[in-house]
């Protein structure tokens, strides 16, 4: 293994510039994503990356505390997808690989954590027909014997042009709609002052919670209206775009029928939330909304757009499978699926105990 140099450091100005400029930035490797972070009380871990005393790189991610110290990227529950390295130049896969590897070892040495989680946008592999994930390799990982799962999403680029990116739309499911709501005079507009954004997160929010009701489910805490306030505020104005769809009812009256709020950087985009209320779906409002998003993330530059899951109907939009590994590396062997127990643990409690609870009271 190579001899690399990393370095624990409270990134400046020049700093930033660097990391935003790097052709594999995300929306979650920027100044004002990590502002979000400190708002919401997540300790950001950025790392220095050198070799042979030349800066190559950085390193971003979080340091979490959940019974032991652990090193995340990105932290789970916060809606991210992926983080990790950032590199100045354009790296190989097996170069990112032993740079993780060399990583781990550094922090285990100088007992900054016990454990590192990392999902790297670069290392995904994609597919355009479904492949069960628990079927699926990625030789170059398992090349190094190192530990990991995929996490599958959904994603489509969306540095294209606009005939391109229509073309790529579903006739039947997507085309369609998209027509239908143009043709009932529904438009998409765009919150453009600062000022704007509580009001929008108050409907947002409104509609994912008729969603969530619906489906008997809870919204997720990335999406609560305070957090989602937070983030629309911490990446106001050129890391966000908030999407509304207005059209008239039945009865004339003007009315916000869906939203949606999208990350955007050059290297990877994120359909962060989408909802509408049920009973102005007839109208088509939330396909006119991604398609709508989608041009506007192709005007300003952006890369691929991660739809952040696996809803089926999310493949109307001309997306491919993405597998994104999640590396694991653990200090000792018992807490190499120590997340995991927790997560089983939280489920378990929740389930099993605090929901009973709540419908009997």
């Amino acid at each position: 293994m190579r001899n690399y140099i990393f370095q624990c450091i409270e990134p400046t100005s020049a700093d930033w510039m660097q990391i935003e400029n790097a052709y594999d930035s995300t929306c979650y490797q920027t100044e004002k994503w990590y502002s979000y972070l400190r708002k919401i009380g997540v300790k950001p871990f950025v790392v220095s990356v050198c070799f042979d005393d030349k800066h190559i790189g950085y390193f971003l991610g979080e340091k979490v505390w959940l019974g032991i110290p652990m090193i995340t990227a990105p932290i789970e529950g916060i809606g991210t997808y992926t983080q990790g390295l950032n590199m100045l130049q354009e790296t190989s896969e097996a170069e990112r690989i032993e740079i993780y590897q060399a990583l781990a070892q550094w922090i285990f040495d100088k007992h900054i954590a016990l454990t590192m989680q990392v999902e790297d946008w670069q290392l995904r592999r994609d597919s355009a027909e479904w492949i069960p994930y628990e079927s699926f390799h990625h030789k170059a990982i398992e090349q190094y014997g190192l530990n990991y799962e995929f996490r599958p999403t959904l994603h489509v680029p969306v540095n294209k042009s606009e005939e391109e990116l229509w073309v790529g739309l579903s006739y039947k499911s997507c085309k369609y709609c998209v027509n239908k709501a143009n043709k009932l005079g529904l438009h998409v507009r765009e919150i453009t002052r600062f000022e704007d954004i509580p009001a929008f997160c108050k409907v947002h929010y409104n509609q994912l919670l008729e969603v969530c009701t619906h489906k008997g489910m809870r919204p997720k805490p990335a999406q609560r209206e305070k957090r989602m306030r937070a983030l629309c505020e911490s990446l106001f104005p050129d890391r966000v775009i908030m999407l509304e769809v207005v059209g008239k009812d039945d009865n004339g009256v003007e009315q916000v029928m869906s939203s949606g709020i999208y990350c955007i950087d050059k290297g990877q985009c994120s359909y962060w939330t989408g909802a509408s209320y049920q009973r102005y779906q007839k109208y088509c409002p939330n396909e006119l909304m991604v398609w709508e998003a989608m041009k506007l993330l192709s005007r300003r530059g952006g890369g691929d757009l991660n739809f952040c899951g696996m809803a089926s109907y999310k493949l109307k939009f001309g997306t491919v499978y993405a597998y994104v590994p999640r590396l694991k590396f653990a200090k000792y062997g018992i807490f190499l699926n120590f997340t995991h127990m927790l997560k089983q643990a939280f489920y378990f409690v929740r389930n099993r105990i605090l929901t009973p609870m709540r419908k009997r009271f």
